[in-house]
């Protein structure tokens, strides 16, 4: 049997408990790229990935993983900066070029301010909270932050185990979130706590990095779907039911929750021009303060109470 050194990093046996309960595989491409020569074996992937004794050099941790996974039939999806022709150049060289089920575009998803780790698991119908995240130092933060479970740190093909980034919320993150989901401004917000405008939108901006997004109205709207922040008191600030606006309008501040203002210009097919008057007129129909109270009003008011969801309190 192929047997790791301890220098490896995770020895061979743990490198299936890895794989177990996965749905899925997410990869930095950085990974593949950074694997020595002396360590991608020969041998047959298919002898390797079933531990069969063989004489080739030892293949690199991160290799026999991923060959392994092809084996159990679990779908891996690549994370590479820009999606082209040098990324198949890339893969011919490596022993596990038939693996792939999908693959993405970091710099592209981290334009529209969306996690590329997560993009990756959407690209493979699977919730990123299901899969293994292989990860390189430059994509760390981002591998942490994509929610998945678990993540491993992969150096020149060596493979290690990573801890999570925590996922807590202080309390005036916390307040300053739901002040802004209430429709506040930083300076009527910084009011309402007794801080300063600048306090309010510093620790905003903190959790936006943290949280990978680059708006404060999807930072709100992740804050809410992880159960960080109290649902019920957002509610009960908000009109017992949603004005009646156009279904175009409903869509447009619908997709605001989860995608910046030009992702959903593509998307919708509007003139990325004459998006931000479509969005105003919508917020101020549904007599929301702010495009950021605008969707949260639709993302609280369209979906049941708890309450309601649960079949009413017990």
């Amino acid at each position: 049997m192929i047997t790791l050194r301890p220098a490896d990093g995770l020895a061979a046996r743990d490198l299936d408990r890895h794989l177990i309960n996965r749905a899925g595989v997410l990869v930095d491409a950085n990974a593949l790229v950074q694997l020595p020569a002396s360590r991608l074996s020969g041998a047959n992937p298919f002898l390797l990935a079933t531990g069969a004794p063989v004489s080739a050099t030892t293949p690199a941790p991160l290799l026999r993983l991923l060959m392994r996974a092809g084996s159990m039939a679990i779908p891996c999806a690549l994370v590479t900066e820009r999606l082209g022709r040098h990324v198949s150049t890339m893969l011919a060289a490596q022993r596990v070029t038939n693996v792939w089920s999908a693959s993405v575009s970091a710099a592209e998803h981290r334009d529209q301010g969306t996690n590329p780790y997560r993009a990756a698991a959407g690209a493979l119908g699977l919730p990123v909270e299901t899969c293994l995240v292989i990860a390189t130092d430059p994509t760390l933060y981002e591998a942490q932050v994509s929610s998945a479970r678990r993540v491993l740190t992969s150096v020149s093909g060596t493979l290690r185990l990573t801890a999570k980034s925590t996922d807590k919320l202080s309390k005036f993150g916390r307040d300053v979130a739901v002040q802004l989901a209430l429709g506040h401004t930083y300076d009527s917000a910084a009011e309402q706590l007794g801080c300063s405008s600048t306090g309010a939108a510093n620790v905003m901006s903190r959790m936006m990095r943290r949280r990978g997004f680059t708006d404060r109205t999807r930072t709100i709207v992740d804050l809410i779907n992880s159960g960080l922040l109290d649902t019920a008191e957002l509610r009960a600030a908000l009109p017992d039911t949603l004005p009646s606006i156009p279904p175009r309008e409903h869509e447009i501040l619908t997709l605001l929750a989860t995608h910046e203002v030009r992702a959903v210009a593509r998307m919708t097919s509007i003139n990325p021009d004459a998006i931000g008057g479509i969005i105003t007129r919508a917020t101020i129909a549904i007599k929301a303060k702010t495009r950021t109270q605008a969707v949260i009003m639709v993302l609280l008011l369209d979906s049941p109470s708890p309450a309601a969801a649960s079949g009413g309190a017990r």
